[in-house]
């Protein structure tokens, strides 16, 4: 049987994957670690895959930075699928505002705190809730974010430079996701309406893709 890990976005846990509901697999979700300080993102996923059996045939399904995360893990040990959603494939698809923070480091100037009380202010327009509990759920994960975790993902996440892609990825994208515009994304299977919060809201069009991709 086919083992899928899932892996959160920022800071984010298993919650955002309660709405999936796939037949005839494995689900495990990868938990995340606190950071070493100045630790490398590719130290980072390999620490993770202790949390791997790598006896079973493996597919990583990874949220916004947790697909940034499964791609790297996928470098690490052998895998059948990798399956990314609301996330990129390289630095080539940040948006422009995205670009901008790389180029001048501007992520280093804000402080983590400031980061937090900005994403509960405008995380609704961002990751395109539609309901009230899809905002508090929303609200509850920000408010669990650990500071120092978000501040090192955040920074690699800017910095991150992949250069080659997996042939056996599936990239699965909104077109009204307000974090990586689809305008900037390649090769996606396009969700018509999904956000960056699509994970919850339209879990049930995404476990169809996975299902297929999969079997």
């Amino acid at each position: 049987m086919k083992t899928i890990y899932y892996i959160s976005g920022l800071g984010a846990d298993e919650r955002v994957f309660k709405y999936l509901n796939l037949q005839g697999v494995n689900e495990k979700y990868i938990k995340w670690e606190t950071p070493q300080k100045h630790e490398t993102l590719k130290h980072y996923c390999k620490r993770l895959t202790e949390q791997i059996d790598l006896g079973n045939e493996i597919v990583l399904v990874g949220v916004s930075f947790g697909g940034i995360v499964a791609q790297e893990i996928a470098k690490i040990i052998k895998v059948e699928k990798v399956i990314i959603i609301s996330s990129i494939k390289s630095a080539k698809e940040f948006s422009f505002q995205l670009k901008l923070v790389r180029f001048f480091s501007l992520h280093k100037l804000v402080p983590s705190r400031f980061m937090k009380w900005s994403n509960l202010l405008t995380g609704d327009y961002y990751f395109y809730t539609q309901t009230k509990a899809e905002s508090a759920l929303l609200r509850a994960i920000i408010e669990d974010t650990d500071m120092f975790f978000m501040k090192w993902a955040i920074e690699e996440i800017i910095k991150w430079d992949n250069t080659s892609i997996d042939h056996n990825l599936t990239h699965i994208h909104g077109d009204k996701d307000r974090i990586f515009p689809i305008r900037k994304i390649r090769n996606a299977i396009r969700i018509n309406d999904g956000g960056h919060f699509m994970i919850v809201n339209r879990a049930k069009e995404i476990a169809e893709i996975i299902e297929k991709e999969i079997n």
